[in-house]
């Protein structure tokens, strides 16, 4: 893409071949390497990208500690770190697995007082994935204490449920109950404190125990101190359950731990290993059929498999299996089993465990690779029970025993080989009935022993020649006995002697038994003299056998001599590199190729850049072998290491010292092509955009073949990758998003980005009610937002995207935890590369912190202006919509999105924080109740009332400005804008409550003429703005109109109980004399003469004109003509007069048989004809002032009589209420 003259040496070949020195001279000089430095030398909370650890609070002092400090306890138990498993094995003994079962044949099965029970880990592996049998039970409820309660304790834990177990890391874990645990000193005096006192104790017992103990028989003390020693012996006696296998998975961060599978270890049958499913999978089978394979590969990714690593940890982990089945359960066993017989006989039938088979797996190998391997060292659990099995077979306390540390070692050493080849002691039952052991006590009582003899050997000799004398006196009894019975048999059937046949063909059995005898008597001679020959040759065979002793340690030791050697050298092949990729590693600089002026050729380079991908590869596949071998330890392979780690110190120094290089040179050269950044005033805002977006395509492609650098640097040295991001993204600010072609763009918008020098606030009450829709200076530029937004979000989205990528940010198998920490990452180098595109949308959007310097502004009354911050949180709220992750792709296009959607959210939060401000205080201004009369009469609109909908129309024309006339928000989508909106209309109707409500308020008529009128002035202004903005005061419209309705029925009520006040009470009398004694009695209790009296007087048709004609002067003079309520509000009293008047004249017919005149019928065609008559008198009276006010504009001296003629019109006009 970017080509430039190479430098050739006059042979023909490019300075990379032998100009190394100087090339890396020159890169070491460069702009991109002073940068690095510069950033290197910056302190690490200083530098863009860095990213505080919320874990590590001690570095933030004793405020951080305090602040953050919990205050409750935590419901929901964690581990810190969930990959160390020491930490994981303390938390499940102690949180996750409740109480074990203790059997009858464990150790302490047989003791009744079972206190103090701990769950303890013997053994715990983390591993890659277990297998279970989908149709066995994953609880064996024989191995829990109370079985009952492990559902109520899983909940209590908060466990997560199911079976799904992706991305959740696994352990498999050996546990058990006891009351001694193998890490706490057992030689502690507890006994004291398990009878519940101590020696001081004494003078505090009840004198009631102290009386009965003073005067109790001597053999009843006797007894109770018997007792209490055997209680105080089964106290200190240890009680161990057997141990359980435990499968269980946990999330990355520690939480919800899962147990999978729990199941008895003495049930375990066989141990295999599965060779099909590689060097690191083992199938163990039990008792009942369950099968549980583990796989110990904790690496999930299959081209980086740590082999070695793995297959280590299931040799660690079968050894450790196999030592704690050996001692926990099959010697525990055999032991209990041996001493019930030795007490009982064979009448009890013992239940001893199957025998373990072990299939693919050598014993002697697998000790010899825990002992070179130091499995023991590592266990302090096995340690501590090797330790009580020594002390188990030879009797002693282990207090008792002086060895030396090496000593002691080698007898582990020794112990746990007997353990892992099944050579412990009570095997098996030595006697397997009590004829045998009679017959091996007679044995051992008819051998006579020497008293001088001391050695085992000696004694041991004496006894097998014994048992090889009765061996042999068995035999010729035998012989005899045969004999005997053949001589008896022959003589039985031929009645002869046998001593006396004649046989040339056989020897007769006479012959043959003196035969025999002879032949006796010369083996005794025989034998006698090979024992004294034997005792003379004594001395030369034991020399002989040490001879052959010797020549068979010389033998192993060539032997052994010989693997180290082919191990030594499979370890120096594996920490080797080759000779062309060690030159490399030493002068990476070396393999590029560079122009005449000495700077890097981009594209002849990649060539170069491929060498140092391989031998980075190499170094680091030498590195992972050393690391996986094992055997860097020894001397040579130390040293390689230690060569190959300096090597890579200085590579991986070079190697980011080019990437920079490389990054500014591209720069520089975009940069060029681009004319650096100039804009001219004739580019439009979408010319400049399409600058942009070349640049940042430039710019990346570029780097695209370099990228191989940068994951070399990611697997040799990742701390160097945060200075070069952030070298990337002080490049990226410096070129692709400077500052001079931000502003540029900016000011190139319709608006010309002056928002942010019109930044006062407009309240609610600087509003006119009747609101001009062809103001154009009421608009904000909302199209700047819009522009800004559409053309320079995908820019931003790019950048977040290349860096995530070029850095490996968002890798999926990363936990949570880590995710999150390199998004935080990524959005600080992001935020750093795109800060002046921030700082000008921060204008645009008129957000006045980031304001240059807003005391020096013209008036202090500048708040931000509030309209345009609602607007770009609309603008901004539908940009959001664009960027949602909807596919769920993850990775680097998920981590873009992310971004820009935190980008959206940050400049909401501030845009939003203006507007709600100022909303808080429109709403405080709507509760002083401006304008409203403290009587409340004639209050007619309130200020609020009549300036909120204009506020709703600029919020509409704002918003529509660069779009249709007829686009309208969704602003109920908008959860901030839709619930301050509908507050601030929920003030309004709070206000018109707390004004109805004063003392001060008139209580007769005032209060539900206010309520009435600013609540049908409201309902009615929402409605007429369209369906979307009727949806979203929903809530504020079925209030008001209630609030109209219930104010409306009681001012008409009051009006028409008023002017017809004799009427009222007439009927509200009768209607309640009709309730208690019927229709027939009225009339004697109200006579009909005062009835019919009071109709002529009160309800002739010359009176209802009269009242009709005042209601409607009186309801003229209440209610305002902005509120255009008195059409509404007199229909509505004319259906209340036909409906009262309607009551009447039933009542009227019912129980006096008199028929109400003027009807209901004509009473409501006499307020309809008043209503109309008024209508039309008013617009004469209208028309007559406008024709006063012409002719007094003609005739100037003639203004005094039209003057005269206009109050007397506007006497004949009013009318006295």
């Amino acid at each position: 893409m970017f080509k430039s003259g190479v430098k050739e040496e006059p042979d023909g070949s490019s300075p990379s071949e032998g100009g190394g020195v100087s090339s890396s001279d020159n890169i070491a000089k460069s702009a991109g390497t002073s940068r690095l430095n510069r950033i290197l030398d910056q302190p690490h909370k200083n530098r863009v990208s860095y990213v505080p650890d919320n874990e590590n609070y001690l570095e933030r002092g004793p405020e951080y500690i305090q602040r953050y400090k919990p205050k409750h306890k935590q419901t929901k138990e964690e581990i810190r770190n969930p990959n160390d498993e020491d930490e994981v094995g303390k938390y499940v003994a102690k949180i996750v697995i409740p109480e074990l079962k203790v059997d009858s044949r464990s150790i302490g099965g047989t003791v009744k007082n079972k206190k103090d029970m701990i769950q303890e880990t013997l053994v715990s592996v983390k591993c890659r994935n277990f297998e279970l049998m989908p149709d066995k039970d994953a609880i064996s409820k024989s191995a829990l204490e109370y079985p009952n309660q492990y559902a109520k304790h899983k909940r209590s834990l908060g466990f997560g449920g199911g079976t799904k177990i992706r991305n959740k890391i696994k352990y498999v874990l050996l546990v058990r109950s006891t009351n001694s645990p193998l890490l706490v000193p057992k030689e502690k005096d507890t006994s004291d404190h398990k009878k519940g006192y101590t020696a001081d104790s004494d003078d505090e017992m009840d004198d009631e125990e102290s009386y009965d103990r003073m005067f109790r028989s001597e053999q009843e003390g006797q007894d109770d101190e018997g007792k209490d020693e055997e209680t105080g012996k089964e106290e200190n006696e240890e009680v161990s359950s057997f141990p359980v296998l435990v499968c269980m998975s946990l999330n990355p961060d520690g939480t919800n731990p899962d147990v999978m599978k729990l199941v008895e270890l003495d049930q375990l049958t066989t141990v295999q290993n599965i060779s099909a499913g590689g060097a690191t999978v083992l199938q163990l089978v039990f008792s009942d059929g369950d099968t549980v394979k583990l796989d110990f590969a904790v690496e999930e990714n299959p081209n980086v498999t740590d082999a070695p690593t793995a297959s280590m940890r299931k040799e660690r982990f079968v050894w450790s299996l196999l030592q704690i089945h050996a001692m926990l359960c099959t010697s525990v066993v055999e032991r209990n089993s041996l001493g019930s017989r030795t007490n009982q006989g064979s009448s009890q039938k013992d239940r001893l465990l199957q025998p373990l088979n072990v299939r693919n797996l050598d014993r002697a190998e697998l000790q010899y690779v825990a002992t070179v391997n130091g499995f023991l060292r590592d266990s302090l659990a096995l340690c501590s029970l090797l330790d009580r099995q020594r002390d188990i077979g030879s009797g002693q306390h282990a207090d008792m025993r002086a060895f030396e540390e090496d000593e002691k070692k080698d007898e582990m050493d020794g112990m746990a080989y007997d353990m892992m080849m099944g050579n412990f002691s009570t095997r098996v039952a030595i006697y397997h009935s009590a004829d045998e052991r009679a017959d091996a006590e007679e044995v051992l009582n008819a051998t006579h022993f020497e008293a001088g003899i001391e050695e085992e050997d000696s004694a041991a000799d004496i006894l097998a020649s014994k048992l090889q004398d009765r061996m042999k006196e068995l035999e010729a009894e035998t012989c005899m006995r045969l004999i005997a019975w053949e001589d008896e048999k022959h003589y039985s059937i031929v009645g002869q002697n046998p001593y006396e046949r004649e046989s040339e063909d056989a020897m007769s059995l006479g012959n043959l038994f003196r035969t025999l005898d002879l032949l006796d008597k010369e083996l005794e001679t025989m034998e006698v003299w090979l024992h004294d020959r034997a005792a003379v040759i004594k001395p030369l065979t034991d020399d002989c056998r040490d001879i052959e002793e010797e020549n068979r340690c010389l033998e192993q030791q060539w032997k052994s001599y010989e693997v180290l050697s082919e191990e030594l050298r499979r370890l120096l092949t594996g920490v080797g590199i080759p000779k062309q990729s060690e030159k490399v590693l030493n002068n990476p600089a070396s393999a590029l190729v560079y122009s005449a002026d000495g700077s890097i050729d981009i594209e002849a380079s990649e060539s170069g850049v491929d060498k140092i991908h391989h031998a980075g590869k190499a170094l680091k596949e030498a590195m992972e072998n050393a690391k996986k071998a094992g055997g860097v330890h020894l001397r040579a392979v130390n040293e390689r290491v230690e060569q190959l780690v300096k090597m890579s110190s200085v590579f991986c120094t070079a190697l980011a010292q080019i990437i920079v290089t490389v990054m500014e040179q591209i720069k520089s050269l975009v940069m060029v092509a681009s004319d650096n950044g100039k804009v001219s005033k004739s580019d439009t805002h979408a010319m400049i955009a399409k600058k942009i977006r070349d640049t940042q395509r430039k710019f990346q492609s570029s780097l695209l073949g370099y990228m191989k650098l940068i994951e070399i640097l990611a697997l040799l040295k990742p701390v160097l990758l945060e200075a070069i991001r952030d070298a990337y993204s002080e490049m990226v600010a410096e070129g692709i998003l400077m500052k001079k072609r931000m502003k540029g763009y900016f000011q190139a918008l319709p608006g010309k980005n002056a928002a942010y020098l019109n930044l006062i606030s407009k309240d609610l009450k600087d509003y006119h009610p009747i609101f001009e829709h062809h103001e154009q200076n009421s608009t904000v530029n909302a199209t700047d937002i819009s522009y800004a937004l559409s053309e320079l979000l995908p820019v931003i989205a790019r950048e977040a995207y290349f860096t995530a990528a070029l850095f490996g940010l968002s890798s999926k198998q990363m936990d949570g935890r880590e995710k999150k920490r390199n998004f935080e990452s990524a959005k600080r180098s992001v935020d750093h590369s795109t800060q002046y595109f921030r700082y000008y949308i921060q204008r645009t959007c008129g957000i006045v912190q980031d304001v240059e310097d807003p005391s020096q502004l013209i008036t202090p009354k500048l708040k931000g202006d509030p309209m345009l911050s609602l607007v770009a949180s609309i603008h901004l709220n539908e940009a959001m919509e664009q960027y949602i992750d909807r596919e769920k792709k993850g990775g680097d296009h998920s981590l873009s999105l992310a971004y820009v959607r935190a980008t959206i959210l940050g400049l909401r939060k501030k845009v939003d924080k203006q507007w709600v401000e100022w909303i808080e205080e429109q709403i405080e201004w709507i509760k002083s109740h401006p304008g409203v009369p403290l009587n409340g009469k004639r209050a007619g609109i309130f200020a609020s009332f009549a300036r909120f909908p204009t506020y709703l129309d600029h919020i509409l024309l704002c918003c529509r400005e660069g779009k249709p006339t007829n686009y309208t928000p969704d602003f109920s989508s908008i959860q901030v804008v839709s619930y301050y909106l509908q507050k601030l209309a929920g003030s309004l109707l709070e206000s018109l409550r707390q004004c109805s409500e004063r003392e001060t308020t008139d209580q007769q008529y005032a209060a539900n003429v206010m309520r009435m009128e600013n609540s049908y002035h409201f309902s009615q202004q929402i409605k007429d703005r369209g369906p979307e903005i009727s949806t979203l005061f929903s809530k504020q419209l079925a209030k008001s109109s209630a609030i109209c309705k219930q104010s409306t029925d009681a001012y008409l009520g009051w009006m028409i109980k008023r002017e017809f006040k004799a009427l009222h009470t007439l009927f509200s009398q009768i209607s309640r004399i009709r309730r208690d004694v019927g229709d027939k009695d009225v009339p004697i209790h109200i006579p009909r003469a005062t009835f019919v009296k009071t109709l002529q007087k009160e309800s002739n048709r010359e009176v209802m004109k009269e009242k009709i004609a005042t209601i409607y002067a009186r309801m003229e003079k209440h209610l305002s003509e902005e509120g255009k309520l008195l059409p509404v509000a007199w229909k509505a009293l004319v259906k209340v007069l036909y409906e009262w008047f309607g009551r009447w004249e039933k009542l009227s017919t019912q129980c006096y048989k008199h028929v109400l005149e003027p009807s209901a019928v004509d009473v409501v065609r006499l307020a309809k004809q008043k209503a109309g008559g008024s209508a039309i008198n008013k617009q004469k009276f209208t028309t007559a002032i406008e024709a006063i006010k012409i002719a007094n504009q003609q005739n100037a001296g003639k203004g005094q009589g039209n003057s005269g003629m206009l109050m007397m019109m506007g006497k004949k006009k009013s009318v006295v209420a």
